[in-house]
């Protein structure tokens, strides 16, 4: 062995002809290693698989299909003796199992690739179509759970990788067949697993490479779409970025996450008009849908425009009264109007009769703003960030000192 691992060989010049014999006599040499170490699989698979290296790492040999079956071979065997020993409740390193499964995988394929590939007359003859079938078949399993166990450990990159190559395998051409549509659903989750992994890595072409695979989980559909969102604007792809928030307020539209980005995104580009359009665009596709009347809304608060803000919240509460987002910003509206109001007349000089007036102005903004409050708290009662301070202030300055008390001790 020390002399065949010794020799240097030129490759890319032309050799003469004993360097052409000394090569074959080495190739010879390789293979017969390769034979000897099939013979020790059954008895010492670690040592066949030890021994077959000096073959998968040299280029005279390593081109030979049989090479690689072996090196599968004893690693398999490895597989099977470990598996055998954690069925019987004996603790094995579960690093270098799911590694010895990862390794194995790409043997076979590896195998397979060279097995399948022309001879000199240009045919194809498979010599280990149903070994590398049966290998990957019953590893495919490992590369889900290892996936699993490397994101546990934080180990993300291995993690993506295994979880990569279950989805993957489903496509090999041995397995098409084998692989029943039930096996198939796993695909969907190992997607979503590799997605997340990318998203750790902030590697965001291995985002996009799972993400339209892990869409078929409808419940885990809108944070796909977010981490879409995130890869094409951190890849720079602002169009498709774009594209995939106007899809996502359609698809999704109870997450402000997506109209909420247009609208820093339009506001940041100084092009308020698109976002305009987009909202113009989805109340014609679907003018029954509350969110995209109330988009318009937020639209113009954005833009400090209450008046208008108020128009299309009321709207948006005569196709659904209890659009809890509406009701708020209607009240909160009516609340901003009192202060504004008050804050302008108090650095003028008024006489009694103007003071009584403006109390009266601002009393009404608060009664216009106090049912939309104690509707929110009826909606929701156990959200009081959204109504409690609101519904006090309405009490304090309506002067309503039972409800106030009552309402108090709630804060309390």
């Amino acid at each position: 062995m020390a002399l065949i691992l010794s020799a240097t060989i030129a490759f890319g010049q032309a050799l003469s002809k004993d360097e052409i014999k000394a090569q074959k006599r080495q190739a010879k040499a390789l293979m017969v290693v390769a034979k000897d170490a099939e013979k020790l699989i059954t008895e010492n698979p670690a040592a066949a698989l030890d021994n077959v290296k000096a073959c998968i790492e040299s280029p005279l040999v390593n081109n030979d299909p049989y090479v690689w079956f072996i090196a599968a071979k004893s690693r398999k065997a490895i597989v099977e003796k470990e598996n055998a020993a954690r069925a019987a409740g004996a603790q094995i390193d579960m690093d270098k199992f799911y590694s010895n499964c990862s390794r194995l995988i790409f043997e076979l394929e590896k195998c397979d690739s060279l097995d399948n590939a022309p001879d000199a007359k240009g045919k194809v003859a498979p010599k280990y179509a149903e070994f590398i079938k049966e290998g990957l078949y019953e590893n495919r399993n490992q590369m889900y759970n290892g996936g699993s166990f490397y994101y546990n450990k934080g180990n993300y990159a291995e993690s993506y990788n295994q979880f990569a190559k279950f989805v993957t395998l489903t496509d090999h051409h041995l397995l098409k067949d084998a692989i029943t549509p039930a096996e198939k659903v796993y695909n969907v989750n190992a997607a979503y697993n590799a997605v997340l992994c990318g998203m750790r890595l902030e590697d965001y072409a291995k985002v996009l490479e799972f993400a339209d695979i892990a869409l078929a989980d409808e419940s885990k559909a809108g944070n796909i779409y977010r981490y879409k969102a995130s890869a094409y604007e951190a890849l720079g792809d602002t169009v498709k970025w774009v594209e995939l928030l106007k899809d996502g307020v359609v698809k999704f539209p109870e997450d402000p996450f997506f109209y909420q980005t247009l609208i820093q995104h339009y506001d940041k580009a100084g092009d308020s008009s698109q976002l305009d359009k987009l909202a113009d665009e989805l109340i014609a596709s679907n003018p029954a849908n509350p969110l995209f009347v109330y988009l318009k809304g937020y639209i113009a608060q954005q833009k400090n425009d209450m008046d208008t803000a108020m128009e299309w919240y009321k709207k948006t509460l005569e196709i659904d009264p209890s659009y809890v987002n509406a009701l708020r910003n209607v009240a909160l509206s009516y609340v901003a109007k009192a202060q504004e109001y008050s804050t302008k007349q108090s650095s003028v000089k008024l006489d009694r009769a103007q003071i009584k007036k403006d109390k009266e102005v601002i009393s009404g903004y608060f009664k216009e703003a106090l049912p939309y409050f104690e509707k929110l708290r009826e909606l929701v009662p156990e959200k009081k960030d959204l109504w409690l301070n609101g519904i006090s202030q309405c009490y304090y300055n309506l002067n309503m000192q039972d409800k106030l008390k009552e309402i108090e001790s709630l804060a309390q």
